[in-house]
């Protein structure tokens, strides 16, 4: 699933135009990274594997959410409470945790999208919430999303349902290439 797209604007962002404002400005910032941080260079390659999702402040205790993971236009990974993941909900800290087994390693532009059988609206992309993110960007094997970085969820009418405190974080493991 690695092999073909090296950066943000070759892969997904053909239509960068109809893409959402959320995922414009992360791309804008991963290229003001290329140019102040790495002279104009991509940054290195870096591959990872999902191990963990957090979701803070969702209504309801999250056993009906299905996560699916997009790279390069292709479903690699479809979890759901039966499925490929185990999904805890801590009730002390208003969160759902879905660790996620046998997910593949992902590199380059990945789509994460979040489904429900439960009432949250379905605006654009027919899901409650979703977000990109390019592995070559990500730090400290960690990405934390607040309410306003997510799709569907920044929009004010949704405001209702997603809190201020709703956000998503993405625990990584990196995968080291064979020598």
């Amino acid at each position: 699933a690695c092999k073909q797209h090296r950066f943000p604007s070759c892969s997904f962002p053909t239509a960068l135009s109809s893409a959402s404002v959320v995922l414009q400005n992360r791309y804008v910032g991963y290229f003001a990274d290329v140019k102040n941080i790495y002279n104009m260079s991509l940054p290195p390659r870096k591959t990872l594997k999902i191990k963990k999702i957090v979701i803070y402040s969702i209504h309801g205790n999250g056993s009906d959410l299905k996560v699916q993971i997009i790279v390069q236009h292709k479903i690699v990974f479809f979890c759901s409470a039966s499925k490929n993941c185990q999904i805890l909900h801590d009730v002390e800290t208003d969160s759902v945790i879905i660790h996620l087994s046998n997910c593949p390693p992902v590199c380059d532009d990945v789509k994460v999208q979040f489904f429900s059988s439960s009432d949250l609206p379905k605006y654009y992309d027919n899901c409650p919430f979703f977000f990109w993110f390019h592995t070559s960007f990500i730090q400290n094997n960690r990405l934390y999303l607040p309410r306003n970085e997510l799709d569907n969820p920044h929009k004010q009418k949704t405001w209702k349902i997603y809190r201020p405190e709703f956000a998503v974080e993405v625990y990584f493991d990196e995968v080291v290439a064979d020598t």
